[in-house]
């Protein structure tokens, strides 16, 4: 149920948030280097629970500013 457009919403501003890091790695020769830290089991579900929540906050916001641009 993803348009392109509310995936390249969602992905740019969970870039922006730092949560998302767009990298090509394929021309990269130490790819090891990439690797800052290691997160538990608990601190990957937080994470997942926030995100979980900041994305349905950003597919309402993306859903109310097509709705607001269709009015015009």
């Amino acid at each position: 149920g993803f348009s392109l457009g509310k995936l390249n919403y969602c992905l740019r501003a969970l870039k922006d948030k730092g949560l998302v890091k767009i990298n090509n790695f394929k021309k990269k020769e130490n790819k090891i280097n990439y690797l800052q830290y290691v997160i538990t089991p608990k601190g990957i579900a937080e994470r997942t629970k926030l995100t979980l929540d900041f994305m349905r906050k950003k597919m309402k916001e993306y859903d109310e500013l097509k709705k607001e641009l269709k009015k015009k």
